[in-house]
């Protein structure tokens, strides 16, 4: 996990890398040192990387939901099995897909996802369905950015909570695998924590 201007969890070395060219600072944490109970949050964003321990997320949840209600910034990847904030709610894969399922669609403009290869985003070294398979089911109130599959399955959304707090929330591997290398422009990971820090419209 990680903090800082931008807090990540453990994750890959080399998608590591593309959120250390974003240009802020980050702090490395392990989930399991995250405060148990009440706690300040000195950092602007939480980042959830793929893989991260939900059952220790889960035994963090007072922590987790006194940041969200104080206005934190979280930024979570991959699939929720265990729910670990009030509004989520566990994930739901699509039924049977077939390989045009995968393909990523735009439901709602966003300046990080503006002029990306959608296209390529679901297939990657002859595998089928890398961008994601299913969805984290957006509570009311989410706006739905992308979608998958013609059940329109939300993979990509955010939700504004109180105090100014932002959860983005996606539904599959992390995105900073995704069109976020040092030559790749635009940057969907730099334009995003961008977005996410500056708590943009």
């Amino acid at each position: 996990m990680f903090y800082g201007q931008a807090t990540l969890c453990r994750e890959p070395q080399s998608q590591r890398a593309a959120l250390r060219t974003a240009g802020h600072e980050l702090e490395a944490v392990a989930v399991e040192d995250l405060p148990d109970g009440a706690a300040p949050f000195a950092h602007d964003l939480l980042i959830l990387p793929m893989q991260t321990d939900e059952i220790m997320l889960g035994r963090k949840r007072a922590w987790l939901e006194g940041i969200w209600a104080g206005g934190a910034a979280i930024l979570a990847n991959d699939i929720v099995v265990q729910p670990y904030l009030h509004f989520l709610r566990p994930f739901e894969p699509m039924p049977l897909p077939g390989v045009p399922e995968f393909q990523v669609r735009r439901q709602t403009p966003h300046p990080a996802f503006d002029g990306l290869p959608f296209e390529r985003f679901h297939l990657r070294g002859g595998m089928a369905g890398v961008y994601g398979v299913g969805h984290n089911p957006p509570p009311e109130g989410a706006v739905v950015v992308n979608t998958i599959g013609h059940g329109a399955y939300a993979i990509d959304w955010y939700l504004r909570g109180p105090n100014g707090a932002l959860f983005f929330c996606h539904g599959g591997n992390d995105l900073s695998a995704f069109h976020s290398g040092a030559e790749d422009e635009p940057n969907l990971t730099h334009a995003l924590l961008g977005w996410m820090l500056e708590r943009a419209a």
